[in-house]
């Protein structure tokens, strides 16, 4: 029987950092999570976390206390190679939003984070690294005790733009640099008409 259920969203009945925090680890179904039996069973698990309570992504956040909340879907799968083996799958699906600052006006831009991604599992880490260059999907160690928390955590810092900008400060950026490009002589393109009357004096003398 297929085992699929939801995790309530996470009330902020706190302003404790560490009490929400502690809420999360605890939680056996995603601090602890049997991948296998998760996929073997098709599983589904869902809800909404506290941003506050994401450590590492919320050090990013250029506001004290963000009150925004992280919305996460786990699926789970087994799949079946052509030869017969079973392949254990796992789809993150999560999304927040996050204040950072902008790195040309310094002033706070909004960004919206978005993770939709596959996962296979292999016997062991040895296995995914050998393997990482010849497959295109992305590759875990597999484990009876699986941190999905991490995982989500580690997703969406991964999705943080490298240089945040508002859009239209990332537009006035670009026009500068076209700019800049335009007025240098190394990178001006010859004028045609140009190397054709150099050529013509070339042919008369």
């Amino acid at each position: 029987m297929s085992l699929e259920y939801v995790i309530g969203a996470f009330l902020f009945i706190s302003n404790s950092d560490s009490l929400t925090l502690s809420r999360m680890k605890h939680h056996p179904d995603l601090y602890k999570l049997d991948i296998l039996n998760f996929a073997q069973t098709s599983s589904t698990l869902g809800g909404e976390l506290p941003l506050s309570g994401f450590e590492r992504l919320k050090i990013e956040d250029a506001r004290p206390s963000p009150e925004e909340s992280v919305s996460w879907t786990l699926k789970g799968e087994q799949r079946k190679t052509q030869n017969g083996t079973p392949q254990i799958w796992l789809h993150l699906k999560a999304n927040t939003h996050i204040v950072l600052t902008c790195q040309r006006c310094l002033e706070l831009a909004p960004f919206e984070l978005a993770v939709d991604r596959h996962f296979r599992f292999v016997d062991s880490e040895e296995t995914a690294l050998a393997q990482d260059d010849e497959n295109e999907e992305d590759l875990l160690a597999l484990d009876r005790k699986f941190n999905a928390l991490e995982l989500i955590e580690d997703e969406l810092i991964m999705n943080l733009p490298l240089v945040p900008r508002h859009q239209a400060c990332h537009n006035s950026v670009l026009e500068g640099l076209a700019q800049e490009i335009q007025n240098d002589p190394q990178f001006q393109r010859p004028n045609p008409f140009a190397a054709l009357e150099k050529l013509k004096k070339r042919t008369k003398t």
